[in-house]
């Protein structure tokens, strides 16, 4: 019996201890800062010339586009705050004080992140390729006459005489192009006649709109080979700015507008920006006051402020949100 009690007091001792030991400890942790996450969504245009654009003059007599091109409108943007540890202001405290870490529920303080936070990889569209494998039928080869001279010994001399032979040959980007203007107008005349009567089979209710309706898509699939074609995506990108106390001005590039989208840094297309104008609080008199040697528990009042986002200085978004790095950083008596 005395043994198994001598065993529990020691059990006991080595606990307390533990625990004394375990108040000893430090508690790291970082004070807030605030990252602006500009959400953006934008509309992208591809434009694809048609493979025979150069000649929908000639053989169509109308003026087409001959290049390709691509264009990106922002059509929707939004401004996300959300909350980190600062990296820049690390503090420490009694493991007894650790209760108080409780206020960063709040968002006065925040526990270290030991892990490093994996960089975001934003993510685009893939880029577009024109595809007219499946406008149009034409055949790849064409049938010449071509005359060859053959020599026939005579009497008194040798006679080169022609001779006619067929040979298949690739056609040339023209052919096609002419092959396809032959189907579009020859579709225009089979339209032509169906409404007017002048076939052999006759045609009427929904005899007729079917009929239209497949030399219609019939005619435009042509049609693309030289007008070409248009396709618009819709995609979403989003961009970070974590705004510096010390900057002179805070006003931030998020990012620029290029034909292919946006892009985060680069000198080409449109910037947009961030402009932050800090309502700075105003704290009480006695809230620095520090009484004795206590220990402190460092906290950050944000600054609410008045943020614009800007494209060539037309405002395009205007809203408040609190900034912690731009506020007061202030302390209260932790437990000694």
């Amino acid at each position: 019996m005395e043994k198994k009690m001598r065993k529990t007091v020691i059990s006991l001792v080595l606990a307390l201890s533990a625990l004394t030991s375990a108040r000893a400890q430090e508690i790291y942790y970082a004070l807030p800062s605030t990252t602006l996450t500009v959400n953006v969504e934008v509309r992208q245009e591809n434009f694809f010339a048609g493979p025979y654009a150069r000649f929908a003059y000639k053989l169509l007599n109308m003026d087409v586009r001959e290049e390709d091109s691509v264009s990106s409108t922002v059509t929707r943007v939004e401004v996300v705050p959300s909350v980190e540890a600062d990296p820049k202001a690390w503090f420490s405290c009694d493991a007894e004080n650790a209760t108080l870490l409780s206020l960063g529920t709040q968002g006065l303080v925040a526990f270290r992140d030991k892990g490093e936070a994996a960089r975001k990889q934003w993510r685009f569209l893939p880029p577009l390729q024109a595809d007219y494998s499946r406008r149009g039928i034409t055949t790849p080869e064409k049938e010449e006459t071509r005359i060859a001279y053959k020599i026939i010994q005579t009497d008194t001399a040798e006679v080169n005489i022609p001779v006619e032979h067929k040979v298949l040959v690739e056609k040339t980007l023209e052919d096609k192009a002419a092959d396809a203007a032959d189907m579009i107008l020859s579709v225009r005349k089979d339209r032509l006649n169906i409404v007017s009567g002048n076939t052999d089979a006759s045609y009427s209710g929904e005899a007729m709109g079917a009929a239209l309706k497949e030399l219609d898509r019939i005619e435009e699939e042509y049609m693309s080979l030289f007008r070409g074609y248009t396709v618009v995506r819709t995609y979403s990108a989003s961009f970070d700015v974590r705004p510096e106390a010390d900057a002179p001005v805070q006003r931030y590039q998020v990012f620029r507008l290029t034909d292919d989208g946006p892009v985060s840094d680069g000198v080409k297309g449109e910037p947009f920006y961030i402009e932050l104008e800090p309502e700075l609080p105003s704290l009480p008199e006695d809230a620095d006051r520090k009484k004795g040697k206590t220990a402190q528990i460092h906290y950050r009042i944000p600054a609410i402020c008045q943020l614009r986002l800007t494209r060539n200085g037309i405002t395009l978004l205007e809203t408040r949100v609190p900034v912690y790095q731009l506020g007061t950083e202030s302390s209260m008596n932790a437990i000694k």
